[in-house]
């Protein structure tokens, strides 16, 4: 398995998982996808371990017919919603005697960072670097090769409860799979489907799953913001299934099928009947009008409901742009239109652009292949040399994962590389 990353989302609704690994040309290409229903997770928190390590059991037994090869350890997506933020700032005098500021100096900062007083439920899992200040000099992104007698960092320390991180890992190994790390889930995204000039200018990633809707908003190339609502897109079929008196199976059935939301100033469109089956062999007649009635009052409440979070935070004219990722609502017809115009920002669906994965609910999965590979989490070029006689491999990350040792490993000197998330691992 040293030839692919692979890299596992755990939703409400389903589990994703994606194999990468690295082209002759040394590029990140995604060599399987695949996705499964999962009803162990309620809100980021694992409420049925056995159910849930089926679902990821099954993802991973379809992921390994894909790729024709045996997966016995991946990487894991951390959700937002269990997870809170809080600024500290770490200091450390530079230890060379020149005066140079090396990978050690950072190190060193970046675990002074996360010396803080937390509760005795919770723990560090990780810490992101806002800017780093050398002698008083402050917004550098990469101090490395700088002179200067004092290295400060200003980051965001990434804590969760104990016990919800040990049931997530309870899981993946009754699953049969070893955790070798772990990505902060809004990052994750932001690596598959943000570009640098949205991360500088603004950018909020809306992040709609099935029982949760998280904001993230980026700006500066730093993360900003960050919040939840309690509502996803299970509410949908929750609607139909109560407004229409049909089972809640049928329901999800026809938000799937005959899913789009009314956009203002568009025509009504064709009315027409549907017939489906419900209990007993029963056949129901549905409006299709009342259908989409019901689908676009609930999009419609969700997105408001963001709006009005990112105004009472003074957000909202930090946001150039909207990506809209996770599960259906993302796909569904006239969601983006209806967002634009709430909004009254540019949006969009946030795709990967890889072959084969680009949909807005592999979004994670991927960005925590591609969030592995670029940081130099493992070694990769060995093998991919071995095949194709090619040279190693130079592609740099946005983001970065860390271990106990940070900076560990030898090919972590791009700027941006620096400057990202850095993941505690607990192996």
């Amino acid at each position: 398995m040293n030839e692919y990353v692979v890299g596992i989302d755990i939703g409400s609704s389903k589990v994703c998982a994606a194999a990468g690994k690295l082209d002759k040309h040394g590029k990140i290409q995604i060599t399987g996808i695949t996705s499964v229903p999962c009803n162990g997770v309620k809100r980021g928190i694992v409420v049925d371990i056995d159910s849930t390590a089926v679902g990821i059991k099954n993802c991973i037994e379809q992921l390994e017919r894909m790729i024709d090869s045996k997966i016995t350890e991946a990487y894991i997506s951390i959700p937002a919603e269990i997870c809170e933020l809080t600024l500290n700032r770490g200091v450390v005098a530079v230890s060379s005697e020149d005066r140079e500021i090396k990978k050690n100096d950072v190190e060193r900062v970046l675990k002074a960072a996360k010396i803080i007083a937390i509760p005795s439920d919770k723990e560090i899992i990780g810490v992101i670097p806002e800017q780093f200040i050398v002698d008083g000099y402050d917004n550098i992104t990469d101090p490395i090769g700088m002179c200067g007698l004092r290295l400060e960092v200003d980051a965001q320390i990434i804590l969760c409860q104990s016990t919800v991180i040990s049931n997530i890992f309870k899981s993946i190994k009754k699953a049969g799979i070893n955790a070798s790390g772990m990505v902060f889930q809004p990052l994750a995204n932001a690596m598959a489907v943000l570009n640098n000039e949205e991360m500088k200018i603004g950018a909020l990633l809306l992040d709609i799953g099935g029982e949760t809707t998280n904001i993230t908003v980026f700006n500066g190339n730093r993360l900003i913001y960050k919040d939840m609502l309690p509502i996803g897109g299970n509410a949908i079929a929750n609607d139909i299934s109560l407004c229409l008196k049909l089972p809640l199976s049928e329901a999800e059935k026809l938000k799937i099928k005959y899913g789009r939301v009314i956009v203002p100033n568009e025509a009504s469109g064709e009315d027409f009947k549907i017939k489906i089956n419900a209990n007993y062999d029963n056949v129901v007649e549905v409006d299709y009008s009342l259908l989409i009635q019901i689908i676009s009052a609930r999009i419609e409440e969700i997105l408001c409901l963001v709006k009005k979070k990112l105004s009472v935070n003074e957000c909202l004219d930090k946001v150039s742009g909207i990506v809209v990722v996770g599960g259906g609502i993302a796909l569904t017809k006239g969601s983006i239109e209806l967002c634009k115009s709430i909004m009254d920002k540019p949006a969009r669906a946030g795709t990967p652009e890889y072959v084969g994965a680009a949909s807005p609910i592999y979004s994670t999965a991927v960005g925590v292949v591609k969030d592995v590979i670029d940081s130099g989490k493992v070694d990769l070029t060995q093998s991919t040399a071995q095949e194709s006689h090619h040279k190693k491999n130079d592609s740099k990350s946005a983001w970065q994962e860390q271990d106990e040792e940070l900076y560990s490993e030898e090919n972590n000197d791009g700027i941006l590389s620096k400057i990202k998330g850095f993941f505690t691992d607990f192996f």
